[in-house]
């Protein structure tokens, strides 16, 4: 018996729950339910071309544009002031309930969903005030409602993320899920893009007042995938902090440390910002970010007592709000344990401030590809 419209759009809601169950690693219908629903809907969307707006089977238009284009931002998109001292931590979680959350390691989006519920822009975050319209990507990516259920403009921040699991098929080729992340949502084609397996993790609900827990439930209850968190306790900071990274690791997300916020808005909004990002939030970093760029030249440095020191000297990169473009390799024997014994013009290294200081490279390319 053929499915009516009514009848169609309910199993594609519950097709749309199913899924969301799955990926939280809780299912509930065995793998042949799933199929025999999937085929249901699909065999309606393919008899009569109608197709509900969220539907994971064919309600997906894929599109391709020549540029990016540069759109402003309706809200502030700072990032976020670091730390990775506890001490300031704890002083910090006296003053107000606090939420802490994972922090995601991708490239921050923002959503716009107009008074119907519909998906109409997508963006970067950029430098905070202007990012580029990634629209055409955001409605190929899975896990982004197209339609929500809203009578008002909404507006949802983010992280565009690629899952360890869904990384796994590109490694060869690429080095760092975040950095995979980001370029495959900026693709200017969007079958491209949407082969890239890419989820977003929503963290925000920017068009709302409420307090910060009551965000991240709204944002469950319109259908995001929302970034794991709990309440902050000063007295079991390091517990709470093993539990999300274990969380973190059991559904492959990528992570670079924890989000910390101050739960009501009334004391949030009253801490304002200074022109690197919100302090009514930080991150708390558990080890130090690596960033991937290339090597220049290796120069020769002589101290005071005589001692010649290698410096390497590397394509710039922007770490923590600071340009930096060299960094010391020590001697000759740490210097050839990081670059091996022949040091080559672009060749890829990675380098971090170790404690947020000093610039250091981590690890490098070792052979020179032919």
């Amino acid at each position: 018996m053929k499915l009516t419209e009514a009848e169609y759009n309910k199993k594609i809601e519950q097709l749309i729950y199913y899924n969301r169950l799955y990926d939280e690693g809780t299912p509930i219908i065995s793998d042949k339910e799933w199929d025999d629903l999937y085929w249901e809907c699909e065999q309606y969307e393919k008899e009569t071309g109608y197709s509900h707006p969220n539907s994971p089977i064919s309600g997906v238009r894929y599109d391709a544009v020549t540029a990016l284009k540069k759109v402003t931002h309706n809200h502030p998109m700072l990032s976020l002031d670091k730390t990775k001292d506890i001490s300031v931590l704890r002083e910090w979680l006296k003053k107000s309930s606090a939420v802490v959350s994972l922090k995601m390691d991708g490239l921050t989006v923002s959503l716009l969903y107009n008074e119907s519920g519909n998906l109409v822009r997508a963006e970067t975050r950029g430098n905070g005030v202007v990012g580029e319209d990634i629209t055409h990507n955001a409605l190929v990516v899975k896990n982004i409602p197209k339609k929500i259920n809203t009578t008002q403009q909404t507006i949802v921040d983010g992280e565009i993320i690629c899952k360890y699991n869904d990384f796994e098929p590109f490694s060869t080729e690429y080095k760092h899920p975040r950095n995979f992340a980001s370029g495959s949502i900026r693709l200017l084609d969007s079958n491209e893009s949407r082969k890239r397996n890419l989820s977003f993790i929503a963290w925000d609900l920017i068009s709302s007042n409420a307090d910060y827990n009551n965000k991240l439930a709204e944002l469950k209850y319109l259908g995001f995938e929302v970034v794991p968190f709990s309440f902050a306790d000063i007295h079991n900071i390091e517990e709470e902090q093993h539990r999300l990274a274990a969380v973190a690791k059991d559904k492959n997300y990528p992570i670079d440390g924890f989000v910390y916020r101050y739960n009501y808005s009334s004391v949030y909004q009253s801490m304002g910002s200074n022109n690197h990002g919100f302090l009514g939030a930080f991150a708390f970093k558990t080890y130090d970010e690596e960033y991937e760029t290339t090597l220049l030249d290796i120069e020769w440095s002589v101290g005071k007592t005589g001692i010649i020191t290698p410096v390497a000297i590397f394509k710039p990169v922007n770490i923590d709000g600071t340009i930096v473009s060299r960094a010391s390799l020590h001697n000759l024997t740490i210097m050839k344990s990081l670059l091996g014994e022949n040091p080559f013009l672009g060749q890829h290294i990675w380098v971090h401030k170790a404690n947020m200081i000093i610039p250091q490279i981590v690890r490098a390319e070792r052979k020179k590809n032919e």
